[in-house]
């Protein structure tokens, strides 16, 4: 008789799981529409411009950043070069003695 109950316990509490779980919505459907949302918001013309406009200050950085670091490997190759030569004329000039 206790046996029954268990049985008849379990079934009754199994049929309410799997009832509860059948009006959740699937993850497929949700799926689709955060999809649905990502396009719209990646097509948006406002949403565009701010990214043209992150990428054009982007390049004026990177332009920046190209011309600085230029300029910083000139002067510092120029002043290699003389030091090296300073460095050449005393060796040569320690050795002609």
């Amino acid at each position: 008789m206790r046996n029954n109950i268990l049985i008849i316990g379990g079934a009754v509490f199994l049929a309410y799981v799997l009832g509860s779980r059948a009006n959740r919505p699937t993850s497929a459907p949700r799926a689709e529409t955060l999809r649905h949302q990502a396009e719209r918001l990646w097509n948006d013309p406002k949403a565009r411009k701010e990214r043209e406009r992150h990428r054009a200050a982007r390049r004026k950085e990177a332009e920046k950043l190209a011309k600085k670091l230029k300029k910083s490997a000139g002067s510092t190759a120029k002043t290699t070069a003389k030091k090296a030569e300073k460095t050449i004329k005393k060796t040569v000039d320690r050795l002609g003695r």
